[in-house]
């Protein structure tokens, strides 16, 4: 995190906040997940010491303004073409959970990129359903309406508690100190509200058909939100694909393993 920090300086694109980690090796986008900001995926940044990386931060989060429209895939998929479109061609974009939906409805839309999807979404929430989607759905039904709620610091620990899988008390307590500063930085309840909706309705598999370029998908094995077993069943269907498989983690690959996504992701690149 100190490493991307110390090279980040803010250029905006647009409306939207942007910040550059300075190298120069390959432009490299990254698209962070839902509710985070930049800072989510700085760590990965950090570790890739010779790359430039751009991390805006979405519409609705961090320092970005909301959408005056509805916060879905479709209106995320055509702003980060959109962004593209400003910024310039980059090597490489990455999008990390929420982000790999964003990713992949964007490529759906026309976008040509080569690509890494970070601990991607290939499975509905809403079709798995099971008790966590259920107490899901009421939390955020009911955060509509108390947005307090939406943010009460007890609420963010216990996500944080069930998705860092690390048996390191180091990383779990670095994880946990990144979601209670960063976890809650949307602009408007809307934006939360709604992008759950998205991100819980939504799959990479909706956006198979543009999933044609080269691709690397990233998995952690104890994913309880992406499924490693999905991951791979995707990866099976796509044979322009590659895969890794990173043990012992889970949903938050770039907190917990952010060296070794780094590494997957320069020889990715370099390829």
């Amino acid at each position: 995190m100190a490493q991307a920090q110390s090279r980040a300086s803010r250029v905006d694109v647009g409306s939207t906040a942007n910040w550059i980690v300075s190298g120069t090796g390959p432009r490299i986008l990254f698209v962070h997940g839902f509710r985070g900001d930049h800072h989510g995926l700085l760590p990965i940044a950090g570790a890739l010491q010779d790359s430039q990386v751009w991390a805006p931060d979405l519409p609705g989060y961090g320092k970005t303004p909301e959408f005056e429209s509805e916060h879905n895939l479709q209106n995320y998929g055509a702003w980060l073409r959109s962004y593209i479109q400003e910024a310039g061609e980059f090597d490489l974009v990455l999008g990390h959970s929420f982000g790999s939906l964003i990713v992949s409805a964007a490529l759906s839309q026309g976008l040509t990129a080569k690509t890494v999807l970070l601990n991607p979404i290939t499975s509905k929430a809403t079709e798995i359903g099971g008790l966590g989607q259920s107490v899901a759905q009421a939390y955020y039904d009911l955060g509509a309406k108390r947005p307090a709620l939406l943010a009460a610091p007890l609420v963010v620990r216990g996500m944080s508690v069930l998705l860092t899988k690390s048996p390191k008390p180091g990383i779990r307590s670095f994880a946990h100190a990144q979601h209670a500063q960063h976890f809650s930085s949307y602009r408007s309840p809307r934006v939360v509200v709604e992008g759950f909706r998205a991100a819980s309705s939504g799959s990479v598999v909706d956006y198979m058909s543009g999933l044609h370029g080269e691709l690397m998908l990233i998995a952690g094995e104890r994913d309880i939100v992406a499924p490693v077993e999905k991951t791979i069943e995707l990866h099976k269907q796509l044979p322009n694909s590659q895969l890794e498989v990173i043990p012992k983690v889970g949903h938050l690959t770039h907190y917990e393993t952010p060296l070794e996504v780094a590494q997957v992701v320069e020889r990715f690149v370099k390829g």
